[in-house]
């Protein structure tokens, strides 16, 4: 009777045991299940904040646009007016030779940029922060850019530049001389592009030359 009532006790004690390894192994494999859902949703939820809009230039260039390519090489102080369509072409011609997608004009980047740039050289910083702590993301909000309907992201380059150093070739060969500038610049994850282009550097020493910012940017609406 004792050997039975033994036996019958183990038996309740392994089927215990046999139980309790069941749902520590069926614990594990839903906290797996659920961290694999985690990543999944998170990452479709920056991949949806931060969705790319397809919009391109037009495949040929225009004779405008050829024109100012050829000033690729022009000082600034001798081409004022023709340094951001220089610029602009110089970016179009390297992302087109990286084979990365070409850009469209934006005007609200533009805008930003352009702002940004003026407030460089009036304030006498060079930073993708002001002095009174705006950045980048501000920015393009208040140039309309990031409207609070749409997904949207975006990417800064600043330069400045005096004599040689103040054409669009030194300019974009600055950006693209830079890790962080260049992968920027060359980012498949931008289908958009804004230049602003101020006359005079942000330090008061350097007479003449420019301050220069590019602002590349997506977004889905």
């Amino acid at each position: 009777m004792i050997f039975l009532l033994a036996g019958g006790l183990a038996v309740w004690l392994l089927l215990v045991l046999f139980v309790l390894c069941i749902c520590r192994a069926a614990s594990r494999a839903d906290e797996n299940e659920a961290g694999r859902r985690f990543v999944r949703v998170s990452r479709s939820k920056t991949t949806a904040t931060l969705a790319a809009a397809v919009v391109v230039l037009p495949a040929a260039m225009s004779g405008d646009a050829h024109a100012a390519c050829a000033n690729r090489d022009l000082e600034f102080d001798a081409g004022p007016a023709l340094m951001q369509g220089a610029v602009i072409c110089e970016i179009e011609r390297i992302r087109a030779r990286k084979d990365v997608g070409r850009l469209r004009l934006n005007s609200n980047l533009a805008l930003a940029a352009s702002r940004h740039a003026a407030d460089m050289f009036e304030r006498r910083y060079f930073s993708h922060v002001s002095p009174g702590g705006g950045e980048l993301a501000d920015r393009v909000r208040r140039a309309g850019y990031a409207e609070p309907r749409c997904s949207w992201r975006a990417g800064e380059i600043l330069a400045w530049g005096v004599g040689s150093r103040s054409t669009a070739a030194s300019t974009i060969r600055a950006w693209l001389d830079s890790p962080s500038h260049r992968q920027i610049l060359l980012s498949r994850r931008y289908s958009q592009v804004g230049v602003g282009i101020q006359s005079g550097t942000p330090f008061a020493q350097y007479t003449g030359g420019i301050t220069a910012a590019a602002v590349l940017g997506s977004r889905d609406c």
